[in-house]
C-alpha cells in the first residue's frame, strides 16, 4: 500500500501554503506513489469556512499591529496554556480527520498545530510519527517547540541554536534549510546601460499611507516600478487612487507569476516575510527589507543583512538615500548581493525534509 502523509498547513495562499506546496512537490518527486494530504488546519476550528482567512490575517497584522504583537508574545510566553486552549478547540475535528485519512506520518508547518496537535495524533494514531518543519529563520514563536516530536526541521543555524539552548538534543533537530518550491528561475545580470526595474511586494506593514510613501521614494530615479499587493484588495485600490501617475508604474493585485517577475527585476522591496525573502535569495535578486510583522518577523532582516543579501530600510527617509546609493553611486553592490545570494546554503529544505522523512518511514516497514 502507498504511504500517506498528512501535512498540517494553513490557508489557501500565503507563506504556509507555499511551504506545503513545496514539500508536497518534493515528496512526489521522490515517490510518485505517495499520497499527500495538505490540509488547511484552520478548518479544525469551529466557524472557519476556508474563505477570507488570508484577508483577515492581513487586517490583523496591518491595521491591528499592536494587538497582533500582544497576541504573538502572549501565546509564545504562555505556551502550555496556549496549546491547551488550541487543543480544546480542535481536538474532536482533528480526531475525525485522523480517522478518515489514516496517515502514516504527520508534518506540521504551523506553530499552532504542534504542541496542540501532537498529543492528539499520538493518542489517536499510536505510533504515527509526528514531524515539525519550522518556517521562521530567526525569531519564532515558542509554539514551534515540542521535544515530543519525532524530528524538528529548522531552516537556519540561528534557529537551530535557539532550539538547542532550550535543551533539544541534537538527534531530534535537523538543519534542513527553508522549504521552497522547485523551478525558481534564476535572475541573470544584464549588461549595458538600461532602465532598471524595482519590484515592490507589500513593502510596509504600517498601513496604506506608509506603503505609498515608500513607493514614492523611488520616483526620483529612472526606473520601472512594479507593485504587487497580493490579496490585499484595499491596498491595491488605495494605491491606484493615490499614487501620482508615473511612466513605468504598474500596480497588480494577486499574481501567479511572482517568481518570473523576480527573475526580471533588479531589486525587490518587500517586508521581511521568510517565504518571499528566501524566494528572492534563490532567484539571486537583491533585497531591501522595508517592513516586518511584529513578532515572528522582527529579526528576519538581520538574517539577510548579515549575509550580504540586502539592506533594511523601513521608512522613506531611510529608503531614499539607500536607493541613491544602490542605483547611482554604487550600483556594483547589486551584483555583489546577487553573487552572495547564489552561495546561500539554506534553500534546499523541501527536498531534505522529504528525503529524511522518507528514510524514517522506510525504516518502519
Amino acid at each position: 500500500m502507498p504511504k500517506k502523509i498528512l501535512i498540517l498547513t494553513a490557508g489557501k495562499t500565503g507563506g504556509h501554503r507555499s511551504a506545503s506546496n513545496a514539500l508536497k512537490a518534493a515528496f512526489l518527486s521522490l515517490s510518485p506513489d505517495l499520497e499527500i494530504v495538505d490540509y488547511d488546519s484552520n478548518l479544525l476550528f469551529c466557524g472557519y469556512k476556508g474563505e477570507g482567512g488570508e484577508q483577515g490575517y492581513v487586517t490583523m497584522t496591518t491595521r491591528l499591529r499592536f494587538f497582533w504583537k500582544v497576541f504573538f508574545e502572549f501565546t509564545s510566553l504562555f505556551r502550555p496554556l496556549s496549546n491547551f486552549c488550541l487543543r480544546l478547540a480542535m481536538k474532536d475535528r482533528l480526531r475525525k480527520l485522523l480517522r478518515e485519512e489514516r496517515p502514516d506520518a504527520v508534518v506540521s508547518l504551523h506553530p499552532c498545530f504542534v504542541g496542540s496537535a501532537l498529543p492528539v495524533v499520538k493518542k489517536e494514531g499510536g505510533s504515527i510519527p509526528f514531524f515539525v518543519a519550522v518556517l521562521d529563520p530567526m525569531k519564532h514563536s515558542r509554539l514551534w517547540r515540542d521535544k515530543r516530536a519525532d524530528l524538528t526541521f529548522v531552516p537556519t543555524k540561528e534557529c537551530q541554536a535557539a532550539f538547542s539552548q532550550e535543551g533539544f538534543p541534537p538527534e531530534v533537530l535537523f538543519l534542513s534549510g527553508f522549504p521552497l518550491s522547485p523551478g525558481a528561475p534564476r535572475r541573470e545580470e544584464r549588461e549595458g546601460k538600461r532602465r532598471r526595474k524595482l519590484l515592490f511586494v507589500n513593502p510596509s506593514q504600517r498601513g496604506l499611507r506608509a506603503t505609498r510613501k515608500l513607493i514614492e521614494a523611488a520616483y526620483p530615479h529612472d526606473v520601472d516600478i512594479d507593485v504587487v499587493t497580493g490579496s490585499d484588495a484595499r491596498l491595491k485600490e488605495y494605491l491606484q487612487k493615490r499614487l501620482p501617475p508615473r511612466d513605468g508604474l504598474r500596480i497588480h493585485g494577486y499574481v501567479d507569476d511572482l517568481k518570473e517577475r523576480m527573475a526580471a527585476s533588479d531589486l525587490l522591496l518587500t517586508k521581511a516575510g521568510p517565504n518571499i525573502m528566501f524566494e528572492a535569495i534563490a532567484s539571486g535578486l537583491p533585497l531591501i527589507l522595508t517592513g516586518h510583522l511584529p513578532g515572528q518577523e522582527e529579526k528576519n532582516a538581520a538574517y539577510a543583512v548579515s549575509r550580504g543579501y540586502g539592506f533594511a530600510a523601513e521608512t522613506p527617509k531611510a529608503l531614499g538615500p539607500l536607493l541613491e546609493r544602490l542605483l547611482r553611486k554604487e550600483p556594483s553592490l547589486l551584483s555583489e548581493m546577487s553573487r552572495r545570494e547564489k552561495e546561500c546554503q539554506d534553500l534546499d529544505g523541501a527536498r531534505k525534509i522529504a528525503v529524511e522523512i522518507g528514510k524514517r518511514l522506510d525504516k518502519k516497514e
